[in-house]
């Protein structure tokens, strides 16, 4: 009784902060016990996220709607560790080397050539992949497609698809030194799947990742960026942001951002869509809500790797 007790107290909070998340699932204390795990093992090991996986895999092969959550777990685990491995590509080669490796721009030896490609061939097989920051230094980042490939099937169908949309996504960041770096079309496309996943699904476990997914890519298209703006030198809005939005609103008028673009344009019309504060005031309260609360339902798990992994 207390635990159903305690799992209704938590979904209510998320309702009243703006969500309202199916928390059910949370098991906190097979969540406890597959955290403390994963921090008992030896994680400077280059291979320890296949051990990692092996916890997972017999802990969660048969419960889908807890292997959601755990599955968080073991991809925030997967994360921090990079740091680790970082340290270890920072001991191994200096920055200029490995610039010269993809870049070409600096000679370098076909030995150190044929050692840098030997290392990411290696941690690769591992879920690691080399990137680098404006191309002036590098670290070691998670290869998102690792974890899900092996565990897409013992995942939710919901959670499956949701995640396997957002790792499709993350090949192109959408935004590039305050500027636009894709498509407009390639913007709808990624707020129209999530828009319509919610829309299907209002009570995903996740669903304020999405919400604030959407949110991010939502700026762009109603108040701009400063190096792509979507007003002309007159406060008027660009033709081709004017189509997309109309085109999305009337495809789908009554979603949650279908409804937004709706009342977004109708207050542009009636000001002869020309910007004004007052709109640019609507846009930034419904993309950044003043009494909305940031709550990871995870937090407590992250910390204990945290704690117990970082120095």
């Amino acid at each position: 009784m207390k635990k159903i007790f305690l799992s209704i107290l938590v979904t209510l909070i998320f309702s009243i902060n703006g969500f309202s998340q199916n928390l059910a699932y949370l098991d906190d204390q097979k969540l406890t016990e597959f955290t403390n795990k994963l921090a008992k093992l030896p994680f400077s090991e280059r291979d320890v996220i296949l051990k990692a996986c092996d916890i997972f895999n017999a802990d969660f092969a048969n419960n889908p709607d807890l292997a959601d959550w755990a599955f968080q777990i073991l991809y925030y685990y997967h994360e921090i560790s990079c740091e680790d491995k970082t340290a270890t590509l920072h001991k191994t080669f200096a920055d200029e080397e490995i610039r010269g490796y993809y870049l070409k721009d600096i000679e370098i030896s076909p030995k150190l050539r044929n050692d840098i490609s030997d290392f990411s061939k290696e941690y690769a097989k591992w879920g690691y992949r080399i990137a680098s920051f404006e191309d002036t230094s590098y670290c070691m980042e998670v290869d998102s497609n690792f974890l899900y490939t092996k565990f897409e099937k013992l995942l939710s169908r919901d959670y499956s698809y949701y995640f396997g949309n957002f790792v499709s996504d993350l090949g192109v960041p959408p935004y590039w030194h305050a500027t636009l770096n894709m498509s407009i079309g390639e913007i709808m496309r990624r707020i129209e799947w999530r828009d319509n996943f919610l829309d299907k699904n209002p009570e995903f476990i996740r669903n304020d990742l999405v919400i604030r997914e959407i949110e991010y890519l939502m700026f762009s298209i109603a108040k701009g960026l400063e190096n792509t703006p979507i007003y002309d030198d007159k406060d008027v809005i660009l033709p081709h942001y004017k189509d997309a939005i109309q085109s999305y609103y009337r495809t789908y008028p009554n979603t949650k951002w279908g409804l937004f673009l709706t009342e977004f344009m109708h207050r542009l019309s009636l000001n002869k869509y020309r910007n004004s504060n007052p709109i640019d005031q609507f846009v930034l309260e419904n993309l950044f809500p003043k009494n909305r609360k940031n709550i990871d339902p995870l937090l407590k798990y992250k910390d204990i790797l945290i704690d117990n992994l970082m120095d």
